[in-house]
């Protein structure tokens, strides 16, 4: 027989080691054993000549000698090569007791035997069958050692997932979610590494392993990985995070993709990887990378395995960030709610709750001063400045306050340019016998108020400039003006501006500014009420010349009388309608009952100019000019006339808008006075441009001209200076023949007050005009 006729029966099948078959030949007759292994190496075999086999081979061919020889070692190989087949084939002589061994040992540790002679064919034939039975067994013990491996994997997976799900529920932070799962995966046999990473977010995405574990951790710190489209990003952790796809290496060692780190795969000994996105909603998305030793690991059942427990990873993460995000948020939320956003420090909110908290643990036996500071002036530094100016200078002033503080002691920022101080009683020394608790922290609480104001009052460098600041301080006690935070911090409010009315540094609450803030309250019920239950009611006080006596004009007044029936001053509501923004409603109502009283005076023969006063906010700029015009006009009067006057204080609060009103009234026709001259402040320059028509010098300066005493130096000179500006001048308050004898010898043309008559009601004006003023003499 050809030798080429048998390669095929004994060559591995497609697929499997194609390493040859290795056959063992051990005949103690030389001639046979050199004849049988030419035999089958000319067959395609791999034989070998032994003189006793050693079982490492796939077929052992043995004669009587050698298995007696080799018996127990053979059996043995038989044994531990079990469920593979090792197969024995026997040769026998022609000789009965040759054989006879061989059929003993037939079906138990022999499995053929070839009598000699025999031919070639015949002897192949049972080599072949013998090998292919040992190669049956090989297939089947690959096929099983593989599906042994994939239970494993799967196997290992699904402890893996469930591991991993219970550090979800007991991991309380991201960074120990995800430390436990790399260390709960490299735990399990087989997965020689896991590591969690995210790409920052540079041009060249590299990937920063946060999270490390396994016994192959220093390849993971030594490799460099990026999700770019770079030889580094082009592996399966770039993959991975570039399309959000799980991606899987079974053979590292010959994978292209891994030559940028094949010898680190070889160092490290790695068979497979598998890459698994992490796609959270919440913050960077990554990658979970898990290493196994074996190449051909992470198939279908155990890469479903991991994907879950990556998707369920994933969702842990959203859940945690969202966690912090809510955290964050609500320690934001706080923070404003009880932080002063401006300066940094506790709010009103903050300090009621710290002082609740005293209180309760005090049991009411903590005594404090609460000192209520506002800043003076300081719209000015806002208006001419800007916030963002008075927002730096606002940190200063609480920086500055802050440094005036004893340890213990509680400082807040109530808002705008408020700042509360709580004083706690803790003093640096023994108090002496006779003086209580009281006093000394009233005595404390005076200290610093002048400490804060002393401190505020150096200059505060602004754009380049020194500005300095003053305060009004109001101090209340506690426990012993009310033991409830809220209304002594009210009470140091009350006393605050006090002191700001009263033009001191510091006042101390009493009793007796709650009674006067509850009148002040009670007033603006009133006055809200009485504009439109008719309760107000305009009198009129005559102006006269003071050579003739003939009445010539009249002042309107507003006058209060409740539904008490009590008389109410205009220097005390005027104020409080300024405050409580009434005044627009005010003006207008005097400006609409003067007209009606004007027209119906004209229509019974009565000439009279009809003088009112203007409030600063009735003459802010071109609009404000243009609704008194419209509102005089429209009732049927002529603003010739009409007398509108306005105070120096007025110009002096808004001069440019106030300018601009007086120019357009002037120019509608209206005439326009000075009043209480000489109070203010007002140039000659200023004086000089206004369009004014009249000035009225104050009574202050008309009560100084007695009989007995006179000083005329002041009236005499605004006289003079009136002449000199060509306006008329009117002397307020004239109570006394010799003042408006004076007045007149002076050439003031024009005199008002009680020598001839208060403000009285319009029904009383007509009388008065027939019955005329006396001259002055």
């Amino acid at each position: 027989m050809p030798p080429s006729r048998f390669p095929a029966l004994f060559s591995q099948p497609s697929g499997e080691s194609q390493n040859l078959l290795h056959v063992q030949v051990a005949l103690r007759a030389r001639a046979d054993q050199r004849l049988l292994v030419r035999t089958l190496r000319d067959a395609g075999l791999t034989p070998e000549s032994v003189t006793l086999p050693d079982g490492k081979a796939d077929l052992v061919i043995v004669d009587a000698w050698a298995w007696e020889h080799s018996r127990e070692r053979l059996r043995s190989v038989r044994e531990n090569a079990y469920p593979l087949v090792f197969p024995i084939l026997a040769i026998a002589g022609k000789e009965a007791a040759s054989a006879a061994w061989a059929y003993r040992e037939l079906g138990a540790d022999i499995d053929d035997l070839v009598e000699l002679p025999t031919s070639r064919a015949v002897l192949l034939s049972r080599v072949g069958n013998l090998l292919r039975l040992r190669r049956l067994s090989l297939t089947q013990a690959d096929h099983h050692r593989s599906t042994q491996q994939k239970l494993n994997a799967v196997n290992r997976a699904l402890q893996t997932l469930h591991a991993c799900n219970e550090m979800m529920v007991r991991e309380s932070t991201e960074e120990g979610l995800l430390q436990s799962v790399c260390e709960v995966i490299a735990q399990f046999e087989g997965y020689a590494l896991a590591w969690v990473g995210f790409a920052d977010d540079s041009t060249q995405k590299k990937v920063a392993k946060c999270y490390i574990a396994g016994d192959a951790a220093d390849y993971a710190r030594a490799i460099d990985v990026s999700a770019d489209g770079s030889p580094l990003g082009q592996g399966p952790i770039g993959k991975a995070i570039a399309t959000g796809s799980p991606q899987i290496v079974s053979d590292m060692a010959s994978e292209p993709r891994m030559a940028p780190w094949r010898e680190q795969i070889t160092a490290w000994g790695l068979g497979a990887e598998i890459a698994l996105p992490l796609n959270v909603s919440v913050g960077s998305s990554g990658v979970l990378a898990v290493y196994s030793q074996q190449s051909g690991d992470f198939a279908s059942d155990e890469r479903a395995l991991l994907e879950r427990l990556a998707e369920n990873l994933a969702f842990g993460l959203d859940r945690l960030r969202l966690q912090n995000v809510r955290k964050a948020q609500n320690q934001e939320i706080k923070r404003l709610a009880y932080e002063d956003p401006v300066t940094g420090m506790a709010n009103r909110r903050s300090l009621l709750a710290r002082l609740h908290e005293l209180v309760g643990r005090a049991n009411h036996e903590q005594a404090a001063a609460i000192l209520f500071i506002d800043l003076d002036d300081f719209k000015l530094v806002n208006d001419a400045l800007g916030h963002k100016v008075g927002d730096r200078v606002l940190q200063n002033v609480a920086w500055r306050i802050n440094n005036t503080l004893r340890e213990g002691d509680l400082v807040a920022r109530q808002g705008g340019d408020e700042f509360i101080v709580v004083m706690m009683d803790d003093p640096r020394y023994s108090p002496s016998v006779a003086e209580d608790v009281r006093q000394r922290l009233a005595r404390g609480a005076e200290e610093m108020a002048r400490r804060i104001s002393r401190t505020l009052r150096q200059p505060f460098e602004i754009n380049g400039y020194a500005h300095r600041l003053g305060a009004s301080i109001g101090v209340s006690l506690f426990p012993y003006l009310s033991d409830d935070p809220e209304t002594v911090i009210d009470q140091a409010d009350m006393a605050m501006y006090a002191a700001k009315r009263s033009g001191q540094h510091t006042v101390f609450f009493s009793p007796e500014l709650a009674t006067g803030r509850q009148q002040r309250l009670s007033l603006e019920t009133k006055l809200n009420h009485a504009l439109a239950a008719g309760e107000l009611q305009l009198h009129y006080q005559p102006v006269w010349e003071l050579d003739s006596g003939r009445i010539v004009a009249v002042e309107a007044l507003l006058r209060w009388q409740d539904a008490e029936g009590e008389m109410i001053s205009p220097a005390t509501f005027i104020p409080v309608a300024e405050e409580i923004g009434l005044m627009g409603a005010l003006s207008k109502w005097v400006i609409d009952e003067a007209a009606r009283q004007l027209e119906s005076w004209r229509e019974t023969g009565l000439e009279l100019t009809m003088g009112v006063n203007l409030s600063v906010s009735q003459l802010q700029g071109a609009d404000a000019a243009r609704k008194i015009h419209d509102q005089v006009v429209s009732s049927g009067s002529d603003p010739q006339w009409w007398l509108l006057e306005l105070t120096e204080e007025a110009v002096m609060q808004s001069p440019e808008a106030v300018m601009e009103a007086m120019r357009l009234l002037d120019g509608a026709g209206f005439r326009l006075a000075l009043d209480d001259f000489g109070r203010g402040y007002s140039s000659l320059a200023r004086l000089q441009a206004m369009p004014l028509h009249t000035l009225k010098i104050d009574k202050l300066f008309v009560d100084s001209l007695r009989e007995d005493t006179p000083d005329d130096r002041v009236v005499r000179t605004v006289v003079e200076l009136a002449r000199q500006f060509s306006l008329r001048v009117v002397a307020e308050g004239i109570e006394h023949a010799e003042q408006a004898r004076q007045l007149t010898a002076m050439g003031c043309s024009f005199g008002q007050g009680f020598w001839v008559s208060p403000a009285v009601a319009a029904s009383e004006i007509p009388s008065l005009i027939r019955r005329a003023a006396p001259p002055a003499l």
